[in-house]
């Protein structure tokens, strides 16, 4: 039997790639996209396995579209919240707590949504990834390890507040059979990559379809490094 992943944010980069490799394994996939367009995109790789839905992770629609466009019989393997947005690096003097807003609302909000109205569908043994970033890390963050590394304090904030999300939600579920992540997917060459960037999004979707039954609940994974400390 075909299993089911629901993905955000895979018009491009790593949740293009994404779909792609579940969709080479088999797998159906809900792809969720902003527009017409994108979904035309989605549905030409696989128009029999790939089913887009148009909405946003920001919208106050989000969990009626995606409600909508499910069955009552659907039932969802793997959930990844991937949708996400870049923002240029400025020091705190500069920082505006509207781009702070912004970014909260995608990464952290967005999944937070997300997740709330697939979680009916996810049976036993599902697995539910909110994709992260080392920038999240405030051990990282305090060791210095990231100083010399350019990036926003909205984007670094969102993702720590991802993780905190996920791990709230890891706790919860500790004793069932559906286990929650935060996976930090390498350092991509996408769009808002960083200077240090040295791999492909299709490395990273290959190498996370094949940790897909090893992961245990309430992890922080680095996709080539093992674990990040939170």
């Amino acid at each position: 039997m075909n299993r089911t992943a629901f993905i955000t944010g895979t018009s491009r980069g790593l949740g293009y790639a994404l779909v792609e490799q579940f969709l080479i394994q088999g797998w159906f996939v809900y792809c969720l996209v902003r527009n017409n367009e994108d979904a035309t995109k989605m549905t030409e790789m696989n128009s029999s396995y790939c089913i887009p839905i148009i909405s946003d992770v920001t919208s106050n629609k989000i969990q009626s579209d995606i409600s909508s466009s499910l069955s009552n019989s659907t039932v969802i393997d793997v959930l990844i919240n991937n949708a996400g947005a870049g923002s240029n690096a400025k020091p705190f003097a500069e920082t505006s707590v509207d781009d702070i807003s912004n970014l909260l609302d995608i990464h952290c909000l967005g999944a937070l949504k997300v997740t709330q109205t697939i979680l009916p569908f996810i049976k036993n043994d599902g697995i539910i990834i909110n994709m992260s970033s080392r920038f999240g890390s405030i051990t990282k963050t305090a060791s210095g390890e990231l100083d010399n590394i350019s990036c926003s304090y909205s984007y670094r904030i969102a993702k720590a507040a991802q993780n905190m999300f996920s791990q709230c939600l890891s706790r919860e579920y500790k004793n069932s059979s559906i286990k929650v992540c935060s996976i930090h997917p390498g350092k991509l060459k996408t769009a808002s990559a960083s200077l240090d960037a040295d791999r492909e999004p299709s490395e990273a979707a290959e190498t996370l379809l094949s940790l897909i039954n090893k992961i245990e609940n309430g992890r922080f994974y680095s996709l080539f490094d093992g674990e990040i400390d939170w």
